[in-house]
C-alpha cells in the first residue's frame, strides 16, 4: 500500500517571502540593508536566512532575476496581434520602463547594495537573452554584419545603464519637488539603438509617453488576473 503523497512544506516559501518583503521595505526607506536588519525586519535568525541565500549579492541578484522574469511574463500580453519585430522590441521596452517606474523607490535604494561584478554580469545577460530573441525575430532585418552576442550585450549594458542613471537623478528630481519622467527614459532608451532594430528613424515622432501609458494598462490588467 502506498503511502499519502505529503504536502510541501510552506515554511521555506513563507521564510523566502518574508525575506523579499523586508529587503524591500529597506531598500524603500532608505535603509541601511544588512544581514542583521534584514533578520530583524524579517522575524527570522540569521542561520533561517543563510539557509536560503548565501549573502546578501545572491539575495540582490535573484531579486532583481525575479524581477525582470515577472516584466517579461506579464508584458508578454503587450505583444499580442503586434505583428511588426520593431513595434514589438518597442512595446518590450516600454514594458521594462513601466515596471522601472513602478518600482523607483526599491530599485533606487537597490543601488547602494554591495551587489558583486559577477551579479551584475548575470543581470546583463539576462537581459542579453531576450535581446537575441528580437533579433531572431527580425530574420532577414538583422544585418549580415552585426554580431548577435556583441550587440545583445551593447544593448543590455546600454538598456541598463540608462535605467541606473535615470534612477539616480530621479532622486534629485523628487528631492525638488517634481516628477521623475520615465517616457523621457524610454525615448532615450529606443534612440540609442539603430532604426534596424527600433524601426525608429532619426526625427521621427514618436509618442513615448502614450506607448508607456499603453504598457502601465497591460502590467495593471495582467495583476488583476492573476489576483482574480
Amino acid at each position: 500500500m502506498s503511502s499519502p503523497t505529503r504536502a510541501p512544506d510552506p515554511r521555506p516559501a513563507r521564510t523566502r517571502a518574508a525575506i523579499y518583503t523586508a529587503a524591500r521595505e529597506l531598500s524603500s526607506a532608505d535603509g541601511e540593508v544588512t544581514v542583521n536588519a534584514l533578520t530583524r525586519r524579517a522575524g527570522i535568525s540569521r542561520a533561517a536566512f543563510y539557509s536560503h541565500f548565501s549573502g546578501l549579492d545572491e539575495l540582490i541578484g535573484q531579486m532583481l532575476h525575479d524581477m525582470f522574469q515577472t516584466v517579461w511574463e506579464e508584458g508578454a500580453a503587450m505583444h499580442r496581434g503586434v505583428a511588426s519585430p520593431h513595434e514589438r522590441v518597442r512595446s518590450a521596452t516600454a514594458v521594462v520602463v513601466a515596471y522601472v517606474e513602478q518600482h523607483r523607490t526599491f530599485l533606487l535604494g537597490a543601488l547602494d547594495w554591495k551587489f558583486s561584478h559577477r551579479t551584475f554580469l548575470a543581470l546583463i545577460e539576462m537581459i542579453s537573452v531576450r535581446h537575441r530573441h528580437a533579433f531572431d525575430a527580425l530574420g532577414e532585418g538583422l544585418p549580415s554584419e552585426v554580431d548577435r552576442m556583441v550587440a545583445s550585450d551593447a544593448f543590455a549594458g546600454s538598456q541598463l545603464s540608462l535605467i541606473i542613471r535615470w534612477l539616480d537623478r530621479s532622486e534629485h528630481v523628487v528631492a525638488g519637488g517634481g516628477e521623475p519622467d520615465a517616457a523621457a527614459l524610454l525615448e532615450s532608451t529606443l534612440r540609442c539603438w539603430p532604426t534596424w532594430y527600433t524601426g525608429l528613424q532619426p526625427g521621427d515622432d514618436f509618442d513615448a509617453r502614450g506607448l508607456l501609458e499603453a504598457a502601465h494598462r497591460v502590467l495593471a490588467e495582467q495583476r488583476e488576473q492573476a489576483q482574480g
